[in-house]
């Protein structure tokens, strides 16, 4: 009876735990984005940026060691060798090539401090840090550009699920009054084209919900974040027109894109590159002092101290094929720089005709859907025969014509920003 009792005890807890009602799983929130969330984001998940500041590390860090060059080479050394010798001989080079003579005794230590400082080296050390100087202005040059490439993606990316949900929300706007308009259709022919037509706004429908899956996984691509990360968009296809003259905007590109700023920091570097070649034929003057104890036994008594001057005059067999390369590379850098300007030309170029296309034709497009938009509105009461049902998707075609310009207008202005190299809002 007493065995029973315990087991008693645990059937009534577990009776009572399963009437107990289970709590529910709270969703999880979606998270909102607004075009400048997405662009921080982007700038603090994107892995070109993450690469593009590394680089700015790594060319800071070689200035410092420019700089290093200028300081004296200073150290300390000690040895302590164990030997045995039936005739002279010398340690490596690496211990101070010191005499070893036969001895009774088979161990000798030795311990030094030096300290090297170059006097003159025809001016390769200066030219060496001044390259490395320019090499961090041309990375954080194109730490720039990979910025402004990377907010222009996110905003291609943004605006264009923002166009994906609205012709979503149109395509089942259309099919709702398409499908409200089905069942005043009399005929038998009359209903077979119905609902075909019909369909068509269904399929239309079903492809535009899947462009907008695919478009919001592009906008979690450029923003790095989960692929099953619940997020939603907060922004609308709102646009203005920009008044801006090809000219300025020309010569705003000439000044301010960062890649041209790269090439020019590149062209320094060449020029740099070709007097370091040149000064490989200037002697270099050393100094160098060193204070040395030595002996086999302790305390070490004997010691050495020298304090030299040398001169080296440099004889390089392959100096006119260094120089030459690099004044090939030099006059590369030259060609490429050029081209990169007749590049950045024709996209400011592009870009702006671009813009003042869609700047036209996007006011257009918006007054004629909203045109029909209030016909639409004010036939509403003639609900019979097949006229609403064709209606539905005519409308739907230019309420999709008008949305994609409004899209394309805000796009071309981004992209004429990009081309630029600075912001265009007034």
């Amino acid at each position: 009876m007493r065995r029973a009792i315990p087991a008693l005890l645990l059937l009534g807890a577990l009776l009572r735990a399963s009437t107990v009602p289970a709590q529910p799983i709270e969703p999880i929130q979606a998270k909102s984005y607004t075009l400048e969330d997405a662009e921080r984001l982007a700038l603090r998940n994107s892995a070109k940026v993450l690469s593009a500041e590394q680089s700015i590390i790594i060319a800071q860090q070689r200035v410092q060691q420019a700089w290093f060059q200028f300081f004296p080479d200073i150290g300390l050394q000690a040895s302590a060798t164990r030997y045995d010798a039936r005739y002279p001989f010398a340690l490596a080079p690496e211990f101070r090539s010191v005499l070893l003579f036969p001895s009774n005794r088979n161990g000798i230590y030795s311990g030094r401090t030096y300290m090297t400082q170059p006097l003159y080296a025809g001016g390769r050390n200066m030219n060496v840090l001044r390259l490395s100087q320019t090499a961090l202005k041309q990375a954080q040059s194109q730490y720039e550009a990979v910025k402004m490439n990377t907010s222009y993606s996110v905003r291609h990316a943004f605006y264009q699920l923002l166009l994906n949900q609205e012709l979503l929300a149109a395509n089942r706007r259309h099919l709702a009054d398409a499908r409200a308009a089905l069942a005043r259709v009399g005929g038998a022919w009359e209903r077979v084209e119905a609902e075909a037509l019909v369909s068509q706004l269904r399929a239309r429908e079903a492809e535009a919900e899947h462009a907008e899956q695919l478009a919001r996984l592009d906008f979690r691509k450029e923003l790095n974040i989960e692929l099953d990360s619940p997020f939603r968009v907060v922004g609308a296809l709102q646009s203005r027109p920009i008044d801006i003259d090809l000219t300025k905007a020309t010569v705003w590109a000439m000044e301010l894109r960062p890649e041209l700023q790269s090439e020019t920091y590149k062209a320094q570097m060449d020029d740099i590159a070709v007097s370091l070649a040149q000064s490989r034929r200037i002697p270099t003057l050393v100094a160098a002092g060193n204070y040395e104890v030595t002996g086999q036994e302790f305390p070490l008594r004997q010691n050495n101290w020298d304090l030299t001057i040398g001169l080296k005059i440099p004889f390089a067999f392959d100096f006119y094929t260094e120089l030459r390369q690099k004044r090939a590379e030099k006059r590369q850098g030259e060609i490429q720089r050029a081209e990169l300007q007749d590049r950045v030309r024709l996209e400011v170029s592009q870009s702006y005709d671009q813009l003042q296309f869609w700047q036209k034709e996007w006011p257009q497009r918006e007054k004629e859907f909203r045109h029909l938009d209030e016909l639409a509105r004010a036939a509403r009461a003639e609900r019979r025969g097949l006229e609403p049902i064709r209606a539905q998707t005519a409308l739907l075609e230019v309420e999709s014509r008008y949305l994609n310009a409004l899209k394309e207008h805000i796009l071309s202005r981004a992209k004429l920003e990009r081309a630029v190299g600075r912001s265009l809002t007034p």
